[in-house]
This record gives structure tokens, C-alpha cells and sequence, in this order.
């Protein structure tokens, strides 16, 4: 990592049963049992906090924030592949790839039975819906719903934390699955460039039931975070030019760059 974040960083804060302060600039988001785990902050001092809904996040953004959320954004009508996803499985290489699903199209997005949403998916795209697509269609559609509004603070960028722990791995040494003590291990080391994020972590899993928030909730969060702080030369794209789909909304990865 730089020079820049070499120097002993201040204490952090933390956000963790409390409401967060407005103008939040730098926010990394993640799904979760309890509703959605927001880190925000800086590289230097990271607050962590459970929120129910977007929609309560939403009033405490800046309006020119920069949201990384592990969801996502942009849905097709009909059959065929995001681009994005693609891009993400050949990054990830084989044995990763799989953490990549392909999100179900968007009037599926809108069901609650899944043996319906299933069958609509077969219907209109020609093949079925993955119980692990289907579990997260709500939280698809509540982004969805927030991103279609015109009153949105913020620039909203999808952001997959396994590419995110791949792009930083300076080894092509697999990494451990992420819900093992040492692919936890592995991911926070290669989050280096923020010297709290074991801090936050501890305080976070302390504050919060496990029936809420599991600790690779909050990593993925914290993954999503540190790539909203980085200026934008040092990201980079999935495709390089983004598609869109029918809602103009931008169906694009951001990672950190390699090296």
C-alpha cells in the first residue's frame, strides 16, 4: 500500500446502536440477516452501523457521496447475461467464480413466492431462478426502488468483494472461503490500508446479535468501503464502458486497480 497510510491513525468512532452524523461522504454497504451494514468514514477511522432500510441510510448521505454496495444494479427484462457478471467470473478465475450469480430479472425481482418467481424466470429469460438469487430479491428490489428515485443522494456503484479481495491479492494463491476463520484472516490483511478494520469488526460483532449480522457481512461491507475511498485513478471498471439497462441505471463492478 502507499506511503499515505503509513502513519499511526487516529482513534476511529463508531456508529453502532446510534444514528449516524449527516453528509456521510465515503460508504460501503453490505446485505445482511438484520437489514443492510453500512461502513462509512475514513480510511483512518470507520463507523459501522445496522440499518433496517436504505431509506434511512439515504437521509444521512452526502449529496455528492460515494455509495459501494455488494448488490446489484441494473436489471435485465428478458434473457440474456450482465456483461459485469461475466467479466467478474473470468476475474475470479475458476474455484471463485461462483460467488458471481447472475441476479434475476427485473419484473422477477418483484415476487415473493419463489416457485412463481421461478416460473416467471423460465418464462421470460429461458432459465430457472437459484434459491440464492431468489433469497435476496427483496433487498434487489428495495435498491432497485431507491435507485429509480430522482431524490437520490449520492453516486451508487455496484461492488463485488471477492474481485475486490482478488484485485488486492498480490498472490494466486486461492483465498480461503469467507466464512472461515482464515479466509476472514486473509481478507482483513489484505485490507491494510484501513488499520482499524479488525477494530471495527470486533466492535461491530460485540454490538450486534449474529442473527442480524455475521462477521463476513461486515468484511464484505468494509471491502465495499475501502473501495469508495480511493480516488478514481485508482479504480477500475467491469466493463470499462458501462451498459445500462432499461431504467438508465449503470450495470458496471468497480475493484480496486492491481498493483
Amino acid at each position: 500500500m502507499s506511503s499515505r497510510n503509513s502513519h499511526a491513525a487516529p482513534a476511529p468512532s463508531f456508529f453502532l446502536h446510534s444514528t449516524p452524523n449527516q453528509n456521510l461522504k465515503y460508504v460501503g454497504i453490505d446485505g445482511c440477516r438484520g437489514g443492510w451494514i453500512v461502513a462509512s468514514g475514513t480510511q483512518s477511522g470507520i463507523s459501522l452501523t445496522l440499518f433496517s432500510k436504505l431509506a434511512d441510510l439515504h437521509n444521512h448521505l452526502s449529496d455528492d457521496a460515494t455509495v459501494m454496495i455488494d448488490m446489484p444494479i441494473g436489471l435485465l427484462e428478458a434473457e440474456g447475461v450482465r456483461e459485469c457478471d461475466r467479466l467478474a467470473r473470468v476475474a475470479l478465475g475458476r474455484g471463485q467464480s461462483s460467488s458471481v450469480f447472475s441476479p434475476p430479472i427485473r419484473q422477477v425481482s418483484r415476487l415473493s413466492d419463489y416457485a412463481e418467481a421461478n416460473q416467471l424466470s423460465r418464462r421470460l429469460s429461458g432459465k430457472g431462478l437459484s434459491k440464492q438469487a431468489f433469497n435476496i430479491t427483496p433487498k434487489i428490489w428495495e435498491l432497485d426502488r431507491l435507485l429509480e428515485s430522482e431524490q437520490r443522494r449520492g453516486y451508487w456503484q455496484e461492488c463485488h468483494p471477492e474481485v475486490v479481495f482478488s484485485s488486492l491479492s498480490t498472490t494466486d494463491e486461492p483465498i480461503p472461503k469467507k466464512k472461515t476463520p482464515e479466509g476472514q484472516a486473509r481478507r482483513l490483511a489484505l485490507l491494510s490500508a484501513l488499520p482499524r478494520a479488525r477494530h471495527a469488526l470486533d466492535a461491530a460483532l460485540t454490538a450486534y446479535p449474529r442473527k442480524s449480522v455475521l462477521a463476513d457481512d461486515i468484511i464484505d461491507a468494509l471491502a465495499c468501503f475501502y473501495t469508495a475511498t480511493l480516488p478514481m485513478a485508482s479504480r477500475t471498471y467491469l466493463p470499462e464502458r458501462a451498459e445500462h439497462d432499461n431504467s438508465g441505471l449503470a450495470m458496471q463492478l468497480c475493484a480496486p486497480k492491481r498493483g
